[in-house]
């Protein structure tokens, strides 16, 4: 099972062995925990579930996460790659922030329990502190998790909030957004859009996150530009 698509084919003949076994080790613990979030609580897996899916020792899991809950860390790097490489032909701006909210929202229509696990993670913790305490993404992880996709080193494990900046930004420059708009007061506001409204709509049966997602942007943003990138 794979968390993320695949947008090129994987070569690793620039990695050293070591470096190709510590990706694959730590990429394997997470596939494991997301298979497992998916029908039972963050608080009820355990931590040596988890090493025996991933076939790796308990003692091993600590080499790769000090604690259970940088899975959720390791997870959002892995997403902000995704959505980036998602992106890269959109063009900077509404149109990338646009995207963003509707392709969370369809990958939450299949992973609502994880979506809800990671907000609830997020709304407990300082992530920025934590952040500092787990090994950043490395060029092989990302080259197995997401292939040899051209400048794949270029695209950082950032979250949310550093990718909606650079879009507003982006929206500012262009003339998409007034040279008047608080690039702070905005990021705060969708902010609040992305992680309050699936705790609001997600349980309930039939429900479109994406589609919500897009009304509510539409009432706070205007749609974005039809010139090309």
């Amino acid at each position: 099972m794979e968390l993320f698509k695949k947008y090129a084919a994987v070569n690793l003949e620039s990695h050293s062995v070591r470096e190709i076994k510590f990706a694959r080790a730590r990429y394997g613990v997470l596939k494991a925990f997301v298979d497992e979030l998916r029908t039972v609580s963050y608080e009820d897996i355990r931590i040596k579930d988890l090493c025996r899916r991933a076939e790796i020792s308990e003692p091993s899991f600590y080499n790769y996460f000090p604690k259970k809950e940088h899975l959720f860390l390791y997870y959002i790097g892995l997403w902000g790659v995704d959505v980036q490489l998602h992106m890269k032909d959109l063009r900077p701006g509404l149109t990338r922030i646009y995207e963003l909210f509707q392709y969370t929202g369809d990958y939450a229509s299949k992973n609502a329990n994880l979506l809800m696990e990671i907000i609830a993670y997020q709304a407990r913790t300082n992530t920025i502190k934590s952040a500092k305490e787990i090994a950043p993404l490395t060029a092989a992880e990302k080259r197995i998790v997401f292939g040899n996709e051209p400048n794949i080193d270029s695209f950082s494990d950032q979250g949310l909030g550093p990718i909606l900046k650079e879009n507003i930004r982006e929206a500012i420059l262009s003339g998409e957004l007034p040279k008047t708009t608080s690039v702070d007061t905005l990021l705060m506001t969708l902010a609040s859009v992305f992680f309050g409204l699936p705790v609001l709509i997600l349980h309930e049966p039939s429900t479109s996150l994406s589609g919500y997602y897009k009304k509510v942007l539409q009432s706070i943003l205007p749609l974005p530009s039809r010139r090309k990138k």
